[in-house]
């Protein structure tokens, strides 16, 4: 029994294939001390055979083909059949220039046993072979005690090589989820970086980059309302650029700019001769979108007809070019965008619920630019900015009394009114100047004028006390904080505060 433990022990501390193998050469040592043995094992194309063992006490080590038949155990590998020669000095045909090198040293009258070693479906894994004297490999062949002990090893080997495979397909698998956490990590970190690109300060603001970082997360229809100006087209785009499709076709078409008779060839595409002038194909943007976004800008005044054929195409992706025979797939987000009150539209039958309703799946409003005005000054300067770099120009800061100016007017041309006064007042101003009111021509300054109500209150644009009062205090916290480096209890000093009020209005405010 003692006997039986530790040779079982020995066997399972081999915890590798190479370990294996010199666990098998060692109890073929120990137990029949041949002149010599042999381990020849398939590689992993099966096209060679690692051979290791030891021949008079001398190690070897060589490789051999596994269908070169100019050694004997390609012909025991092949056959799958054990092979006994009693003498290798004429009674086996060797021309292997290797394996004839490697039995030099042996003894004259030295013989071969050459078993394969096969796997559960008898697959073959390998050659074990013994060299000695003839008649010991016949006795030792007709005790089918190395026949077992072949067994022991080829399934000790397969149950390696499974676990091998279980470790490997787990790492295989850990980097694999390694590189997908780390690409959903990066884009995550890309999607706060363009999000970031929505300027502005207001609560409106930060609403809208929420709405945008979790629509980008999804392919529902998105549907974005607002006024006229307001950067209906901007925030689509950035949708686009935030989504797992950014690297596909963004296709945009204004529906209200293109005459009614030419909507449907415009989406839908058409075949040569569907109609008169039609002199060859054309792709509709439908197709052009696959795998991207459809932006519908203005989808308001989409005609009726139209209106039916859109529904259709929403609901199965499928479309028939004018003139087609066959339909078409086009995999597609779409993204539609209005300043129309659609609601008020379907009421009156101008259009469509059941496409209101597809086309609303998620719904992001744009609050009008005088509803937000402290987002007037970084909108103001982003655009200055923009400006001075597109010209190659170096200009001045926006002057205090023109911003507050902008601030008091209602803008009803919203961003695309505030940019394109900028660029007027840019192009006005000589180098290095400030930009001030002055700069605008007469009938622009006039209408600025005219929109102020109280020009002589300077904090007209206020609109939120309790809301202005916040973001004072947490400026105010801010700056001391980087005065004093962080250090909290030097900053509550200083604004004569215990430090458990200012924690407080830290926490409150958001300041670090």
């Amino acid at each position: 029994m003692q006997a039986c433990l530790e040779f079982a022990l020995a066997m399972s501390q081999a915890q590798d294939q190479g370990a294996l193998g010199e666990w098998l050469l060692s109890t073929v040592r120990a137990h029949w001390q041949p002149q010599g043995a042999l381990l020849a094992l398939l590689d992993v194309s099966g096209r060679e055979l690692a051979c290791q063992g030891w021949l008079q006490q001398a190690s070897l080590s060589l490789t051999l083909a596994a269908d070169d038949f100019s050694h004997p155990l390609a012909f025991v590998l092949n056959r799958g059949q054990n092979r006994t020669w009693d003498s290798l000095h004429g009674g086996a045909r060797i021309e292997h220039e290797g394996f004839r090198q490697l039995l030099a040293e042996a003894p004259r009258h030295c013989g071969l046993h050459a078993m394969p070693l096969l796997d559960g479906a008898q697959r073959p894994l390998g050659v074990l072979a013994l060299l000695d004297d003839g008649t010991r490999l016949q006795a030792l062949n007709a005790s089918h005690m190395l026949a077992t002990l072949s067994c022991l090893y080829v399934r000790q080997l397969a149950l390696l090589r499974e676990l091998g495979r279980s470790e490997r397909d787990r790492h295989a698998l850990q980097d694999s989820l390694r590189q997908m956490t780390a690409e959903e990590a990066r884009q995550r970190q890309q999607r706060a970086a363009r999000v970031g690109q929505l300027l502005g300060h207001s609560q409106a603001s930060q609403r809208l980059r929420e709405q945008v970082t979790q629509a980008a997360g999804h392919r529902l229809s998105v549907l974005i309302q607002g006024e006229t100006g307001s950067g209906k087209e901007v925030v689509a785009r950035l949708l686009h650029q935030c989504s797992a499709h950014a690297s596909q076709p963004f296709v945009a078409i204004n529906c209200a700019a293109i005459p009614e008779n030419l909507i449907e060839s415009e989406l839908f595409g058409y075949q040569k001769g569907a109609f008169s002038g039609a002199q060859h194909s054309k792709q509709g943007l439908v197709a052009q979108a696959n795998g991207g976004t459809l932006f519908l800008d203005e989808v308001g005044d989409m005609p009726p007809a139209m209106q039916a054929k859109l529904l259709r195409v929403l609901e199965s992706h499928h479309f028939r070019p004018l003139g087609a025979e066959r339909e078409q797939h086009s995999d597609f987000r779409l993204v539609a965008a209005t300043h129309q009150p659609l609601e008020a539209h379907v009421r009156e039958g101008r259009f469509r619920q059941d496409l209101y309703h597809r086309l609303c799946q998620c719904l992001i409003w744009l609050a009008p630019l005088r509803e937000r005005p402290e987002d007037i000054a970084p909108l103001s300067d982003h655009f200055i900015a923009e400006f001075a770099h597109r010209e190659g120009r170096q200009l001045g800061a926006l002057e205090p009394a023109f911003l507050r100016r902008l601030q008091g007017y209602g803008f009803p041309g919203n961003v695309r009114e505030l940019k394109n006064l900028l660029e007027v007042a840019c192009a006005q101003t000589p180098l290095g100047q400030p930009i001030g009111l002055a700069a605008l021509p007469g009938e622009l300054m006039s209408r600025l004028g005219q929109s102020v109500a109280r020009p002589q209150d300077e904090y007209h644009h206020i609109r939120d006390l309790r809301l202005a009062m916040q973001e004072f205090e947490a400026s105010v916290i801010a700056a001391r904080m980087r005065l004093f480096g962080g250090n909290r209890l030097q900053v509550a000093q200083s604004l004569n505060l215990p430090k458990r009020t200012l924690d407080h209005k830290c926490q409150k405010l958001e300041v670090r």
